[in-house]
């Protein structure tokens, strides 16, 4: 009676096996990463959808845009937004009379609010600043000039008034106050938050790259850039290690591959490459200089 052995791997035929297994999981690490930006992207895309819709809204009730921020009780447009972005509860708690650094206001500050955050952007989740514990990091700021590319130093300074965009110091405008096209002027856009970048301003004080949402102790001055940002800086200017620290707190910037998002007046949301050119950058953050600035597709 015959008896049949049966065959296993040999050591050798074991090891390829794995090592074929491991090409396969390289050649597809790359793709599953890919796949998971994208929906990042995606995600990131309509909070600044949502963002811009709620701006709308606003408009709708009050005849005008939110300010960029407002003095002199420091609330951001953020902060004018929560009733539109379903947040009454929190916005009924602040006390517009009251500080930043305590009670609700501190609290308000302290709540994630997932629409404020890019998930493609590595920042923590609360840190302790400005006497406000657990304070979340903001990574969308809004558009306040297309022409001013500092927030130190002589005036004129971006946000300050009377500035060339939407939103800026106790600002108030319209629809139609935006003669350059709302499909065609940038709204709100993202912003890297990175406390590791840091530099001397026009002023001789150390600034670091923070921006945060609802209301800050600190708005106005040389800290316009908590809230508003300039398209008079390149696009991911806080990348550029030669770059004034101004331009790095101003920028739009991001983590998506080639450039960062932003949303229009009127509801859209563009990717706008690293490379766009300077001119036509400028153009789509001003409302009402008279530019024929096309917005790049994506």
């Amino acid at each position: 009676m015959m008896v049949l052995r049966k065959r296993g791997f040999t050591l050798v035929e074991l090891l390829v096996v794995i090592a074929i297994i491991g090409i396969l999981v390289a050649l597809l690490l790359p793709a599953v990463q890919a796949a998971r930006e994208a929906g990042r992207r995606m995600q990131c895309g309509n909070n600044l959808h949502q963002l811009a819709i709620a701006a709308q809204n606003y408009h709708d009730t009050f005849r005008a845009f939110p300010s960029g921020f407002i003095l002199p009780n420091k609330v951001l447009w953020s902060g004018m937004l929560l009733p539109q972005l379903e947040q009454n509860t929190i916005y009924d708690s602040l006390n517009f009379s009251a500080s930043w650094a305590s009670g609700p206001n501190a609290a308000a500050c302290a709540t994630l609010l997932s629409v404020f955050r890019c998930p493609s952007a590595p920042v923590a989740e609360h840190t302790n600043v400005q006497g406000i514990v657990d304070r979340v990091p903001c990574t969308y700021l809004a558009c306040a000039t297309g022409l001013m590319p500092n927030e130190s130093g002589p005036p004129p300074v971006a946000g300050g008034a009377n500035m060339d965009g939407i939103f800026f110091l106790n600002s108030r405008v319209k629809l139609r106050d935006i003669l350059d096209g709302t499909s065609s002027t940038v709204a709100i856009g993202e912003a890297l938050f990175d406390t590791d970048v840091r530099g001397i301003d026009h002023g001789g004080t150390v600034h670091i790259v923070d921006h945060w949402y609802i209301g800050s102790p600190l708005i106005y001055a040389a800290e316009v850039s908590e809230s508003v940002g300039s398209t008079a800086v390149p696009v991911n200017r806080i990348f550029d290690q030669s770059a004034f620290i101004d331009e790095k707190e101003l920028c739009f910037s991001s983590r998506h591959p080639g450039g960062a998002q932003v949303s229009f007046a009127d509801g859209h949301v563009a990717m706008i490459a690293a490379t766009i050119d300077a001119a036509v950058w400028s153009a789509l953050g001003t409302r009402a200089t008279g530019e024929a600035a096309q917005v790049p597709s994506n």
